[in-house]
């Protein structure tokens, strides 16, 4: 393990230690939302046992509990998700030479183009429509296009 990640083990485990409010090694949807509403996030109940209910359990774990374990995988995977976003956005940048928060035909076709790429504009068109609404994509409408490719025929 590399001291980063040394770091940031150890500032989860302090996060989930403060969170454990009743010392019990496990963060009930009470402790999770007092959090939460500490830093200005209001949850309904439902939402708290949603957001519980979709870590994996471990066997006789109490189903309404999160562990350590879980709870430190779910940041890491939501650290994870900011980087990518990060990542997206650079390259939805590269697109967006106007910078007006949308991708249109002409702006993909430009830069597939000085990128030395050829690529139907047909095939452009078509993703543009799939994707985006009134012939343009915003970054929200890219971000799902990377992140779940299997929505394009």
């Amino acid at each position: 393990m590399t001291s980063n990640q040394e770091t940031l083990e150890s500032e989860i485990r302090e996060l989930f230690e403060q969170m454990d409010t009743n010392h019990d090694d496990r963060i009930a949807p009470k402790e999770l939302d007092s959090i939460l509403r500490a830093l200005g996030i209001n949850a309904t109940e439902a939402d708290l046992i949603e957001f519980i209910g979709e870590l994996p359990k471990e066997e006789g774990q109490d189903k309404d509990c999160v562990t350590f374990e879980q709870f430190s995988g779910k940041v890491k995977a939501n650290l994870d998700l900011a980087n990518e976003t990060d990542t997206l956005q650079g390259a939805f940048n590269a697109f967006d030479h106007t910078a007006d928060g949308f991708l249109t035909v002409s702006k993909i076709r430009s830069v597939m183009s000085s990128l030395g790429i050829s690529f139907p504009e047909s095939d452009i068109q078509m993703i543009v429509n799939q994707v985006g609404t009134d012939g343009r994509i915003s970054f929200d409408q890219f971000q799902t296009l990377m992140l779940n490719t299997d929505d394009i025929a």
